[in-house]
């Protein structure tokens, strides 16, 4: 599986397939929090970071 982390409208988004899921955490936040939040969620996925 696949997990894009994205910078959009203000908040990270985490786009896994077809799906946009917004987070909590605001675009200011560290990126770092993002993707451990990701792999909390999303257990052996492969972690992609855009902007």
């Amino acid at each position: 599986m696949n997990v894009v982390i994205r910078r959009l409208n203000g908040l990270w988004h985490l786009v896994v397939g077809s799906c946009q899921i917004r987070t909590p955490f605001l675009a200011t936040q560290d990126r770092a929090l993002v993707v451990s939040y990701a792999r909390r969620v999303y257990p052996g996925a492969k972690i992609f970071q855009r902007d």
